[in-house]
């Protein structure tokens, strides 16, 4: 069985596993009291935005990782300033599993209609999906067999392996020592996908590189990755790291300003910028690209068809390089600093894969894990 056939099963509870079991069981807030007066809340607010009830609770761990949570939060800045009545509320990390469950619980009292969160939650909005059935759920990042979906929730699932693809060609062609590094935060399909593409991107660009593949086993732990990256550059040459490791992915840039000629690739959100408007700007100075995952404005654009009664409820939605859902930063730095025919193979690449002309393997297409460790054993240092 491919393991794309395993998503109904496994890809949801391997995003919430990467961090922890996710708390659940009944409180006061569930008992049918509650919830009634959450509906009178919805309606009292529904008549202040018109037919739609235009509040949304967006659930997160924590903000400030200048990358994925932060993404999803820019989604919401502009939706508050059209109009939307927005409200982010941190959660907190792994530690606090036990109370995120009550936390979105609170947020359905206080009457807001729309819950939106990353895999890290679907179990639980998964669950509160059928005792709220008048309330509407959006989980992103995160895929589901469309016949298991509930109608009261919509699926949001990104290409990661598409945009993982386009660095890895230019980590390739980037390195000196033909040899290249994509370290995660923690281990669970998605982050496989983007290890998949970054590693077949890099191959197909040059099929002598080799690709080591780490794992922190923690996305808020930066000096664990600083120290993974040193030793792989002592110990195996890597001088170009790929991070997909939320917080810990810091570590990386702070070891990549070490290590004498690295480059490092940033995810999700343009961290060069982030970086060089911070108090460090000088950690900009290694971030030569990065992967780029638009959650923020898939949010967007999920929400405006809602307003156009064209949201797809029950459905997943895969955004990928044609919808422009990824890819990866091309500025200035990028441009000064990659050869220009290592950009011109990766735009030739982009318009081959948006075209249709050429498909991004996945993870979700190995047969099993056996399989999928057989092909990043094939290009091991």
């Amino acid at each position: 069985m491919k393991l794309k056939k395993l998503v109904s099963v496994a890809l949801a509870g391997a995003m919430a596993l990467s961090l922890t079991a996710c708390g659940g069981g009944e409180t006061a807030a569930t008992t049918a009291a509650a919830k009634e007066e959450a509906k009178a809340t919805e309606a009292a607010k529904a008549e202040t935005t018109g037919d739609l009830d235009k509040t949304i609770a967006h659930v997160v761990g924590q903000l400030g990782d200048k990358s994925f949570s932060d993404s999803a939060e820019a989604g919401m800045k502009v939706l508050r300033e059209e109009g939307w009545d927005a409200k982010t509320i941190e959660v907190g990390d792994a530690t606090k599993s036990d109370k995120w469950e009550d936390a979105i619980l609170d947020v359905l009292d206080e009457g807001y209609h729309y819950v939106v969160g990353g895999s890290t939650f679907t179990d639980i909005m998964l669950k509160l999906s059928k005792e709220y059935p008048d309330n509407k759920f959006v989980i992103y990042d995160d895929s589901l067999d469309e016949e298991l979906i509930p109608e009261n929730v919509a699926y949001i699932l990104y290409a990661q392996n598409e945009g993982s693809y386009m660095v890895g060609q230019m980590a390739a062609g980037l390195s000196q020592t033909g040899v290249i590094a994509v370290n995660v935060g923690m281990d669970n399909p998605v982050i496989e996908d983007f290890v998949t593409g970054f590693v077949q991107g890099a191959v197909d660009f040059n099929p002598e590189i080799k690709v080591i593949k780490g794992t922190v086993g923690s996305w808020t732990e930066p000096a664990k990755m600083k120290e993974l990256c040193l030793s792989q550059a002592r110990d195996k040459k890597a001088d170009v790291f790929y991070q997909v490791a939320g917080g810990s992915g810091a570590g990386l840039f702070e070891a990549c300003q070490e290590i004498e000629g690295a480059w490092a690739i940033g995810v999700d959100s343009d961290q060069y910028a982030y970086y060089k408007d911070s108090e460090n700007p000088e950690i900009a100075d290694v971030i030569v690209t990065s992967m780029l995952k638009e959650v923020g404005n898939s949010l967007i654009s999920f929400f405006h068809s809602e307003e156009a009664g064209e949201a797809q409820w029950k459905k997943v939605t895969t955004l990928g390089l044609k919808e422009g859902a990824v890819g990866y930063v091309d500025n200035e730095f990028f441009q000064a600093n990659v050869p220009a025919e290592v950009r011109e193979k990766m735009a030739a690449a982009q318009a081959k894969v948006i075209a249709g002309e050429m498909t991004v393997k996945s993870y979700f297409d190995f047969a099993d894990e056996a399989e999928y460790q057989a092909f990043l054993g094939a290009v091991a240092p």
